[in-house]
């Protein structure tokens, strides 16, 4: 590992090739295949901010997009393959399989979506999930097939231009691609033809599958999003914060130096000599080459140094609308109805906003799975958004009324079987805390994006990367990879 001194100011401080500000999914990937590079990295991580909890034998992980509860398997192959990680996924499902995982007697879901009018399970099998809309759209089923024929053959072909070319991640296309150049005149998705119900029914598959809340997605995006249906696999062994975990130690081992601070007390960027960081509350020193900024920018807005318009600029390529705040609930396995699937997005009323209760994202741990809760109880995250702007005039409990209200048209009889509900975390972490690295949050755009280029690129300056949901928010779990990818990719370069 490459170490170096370097005198800023009057200070002479140990200076690593790069640092990363937070401890995000793609910061780490993107770290740790530094590290495989042998350059020097310091991860530099908010001490304070609990990504997780636990209570009485229950485990509950917040997440931002059904990617981060049902792993793709493609991904954690590349995960496995690239970090040098043990294998994440099991021998008998391999990516690119026919069906796999799906059996005529357990057909598997990916999640379920229910609405004031209907509830259709979205299955891996396209012959079952035919079935569900048709029963559930008989009016319109003659549009909707061939809404989902398009749909079909354009993920199709995109598939296609994604073999031939070899492409890692589907975002990273050539610069000369057909598909590239179409883009930039890419009309978006038109749903006027449809019913209420079901342009509702697309619209939150679009919100769940990724972070971003857009109502002109391009075409080719929302068929990849909508028809990219791998079935992905809830390990009651493997949650993301185990993932991160893995990286984690991967990092170490590789070399990766780990730092928990406070807080930045001040960001300095010294023209050819870097960085410098100082943290809050000790005023120890951070210096480096590099920079990644590792949690969402908006949170990092106060550490930007003064005049810095390159972030500025970036900022408002992309601003978080809401916030996801998650209610921890443990229950009894009982009340939990038939039929009722461990990932589900629910909206209650088509004619209010998402916000205030009136959309739900819901995991339920695995029935019978004693890692995640005890025996005969199952652990429930249940995810509603907030106005980020309205986050401290809302009162926590209020908003705890409204979610248990839409989940009681959800469960009957719920309140009879509930063991807790818990709001601490809620309000120690996102409230009263307003930590940093909180990541939760529903970003908006405000103007057209090239989806294949990305809304943020990771290099925003020639020293300075972004890693994180900002980079392609739509693509979920798989553009958190791929924004760390690319800034390692970019950074080593630089520092051969």
């Amino acid at each position: 590992m490459i170490h170096r001194g370097v005198k800023i100011g009057n200070l002479s401080t140990p200076r690593s090739d790069v640092i990363l500000l937070g401890s995000g999914l793609g910061g780490l990937i993107g770290g740790t295949l530094l590290c495989q590079k042998g350059c020097s990295v310091l991860l530099l991580r908010e001490k304070d901010y609990q990504p997780l909890y636990e209570r009485e034998r229950y485990r509950f992980v917040p997440f931002s997009n059904f990617s981060e509860r049902r792993f793709n398997p493609s991904l954690l192959h590349w995960l496995s393959r690239e970090l040098n990680l043990p294998a994440l996924v099991s021998s008998q499902e391999k990516p690119g399989q026919k069906d796999a995982g799906v059996d005529s007697t357990n057909p598997k879901v990916a999640f379920q979506v229910v609405l004031p009018e209907s509830r259709i399970d979205r299955f891996y099998e396209r012959s079952r999930f035919q079935r569900e809309w048709q029963r559930e759209f008989p009016k319109e089923a003659i549009e909707v097939a061939q809404f989902f024929e398009k749909m079909d053959q354009l993920n199709r072909s995109l598939q296609q231009e994604r073999g031939e070319k070899g492409i890692r991640f589907f975002s990273a296309w050539n610069v000369h691609s057909f598909f590239r150049r179409w883009s930039s005149s890419e009309r978006p998705l038109d749903l006027s033809s449809f019913s209420r119900e079901f342009k509702a029914f697309i619209h939150l598959q679009l919100i769940v599958c990724g972070n971003l809340l857009d109502h002109r997605f391009p075409t080719s995006l929302a068929a990849y999003l909508l028809m990219n249906d791998e079935p992905g696999e809830v390990s009651c062994k493997l949650d993301l914060e185990d993932l991160k975990e893995r990286i984690l130690d991967e990092f170490l081992r590789r070399g990766g130096r780990v730092e928990e601070i406070d807080g930045v007390q001040e960001m300095k960027r010294h023209w050819r000599k870097g960085f410098r960081i100082v943290s809050r509350g000790d005023g120890k020193e951070f210096a480096s080459r590099f920079l990644i900024l590792n949690s969402p920018l908006h949170r990092l807005t106060n550490l930007r140094s003064e005049g810095d318009r390159r972030i500025l600029k970036q900022e408002a390529r992309i601003r978080p609308r809401y916030v996801w705040v998650p209610l921890f609930l443990g229950v009894r396995e009982q009340v939990i109805p038939v039929g009722m699937k461990d990932l589900l997005v629910s909206v209650q009323d088509l004619d209010k906003p998402y916000a205030l209760g009136n959309i739900l994202l819901i995991n339920l741990s695995p029935e019978g799975d004693e890692t995640q809760s005890p025996e005969g109880r199952r652990a429930m995250t249940v995810q509603s958004l907030v106005p980020l702007r309205a986050l401290d005039e809302i009162s926590l409990m209020e908003h705890r009324e409204a979610v248990i209200g839409h989940l009681r048209r959800l469960i009957p009889f719920l309140d009879d079987h509930i063991e807790f509900i818990d709001v601490n975390w809620a309000r120690e972490q996102i409230y009263r805390g307003a930590h940093w690295s909180y990541p939760h949050f529903l970003y908006e755009t405000p103007s057209d994006f090239r989806w294949r280029e990305g809304v943020l690129p990771p290099r925003i300056a020639k020293d300075l990367y972004v890693t994180g949901k900002e980079n392609f928010p739509y693509l979920g779990l798989e553009g958190e990879a791929l924004g760390g990818w690319m800034a390692a990719e970019h950074l080593s370069k630089k520092l051969r």
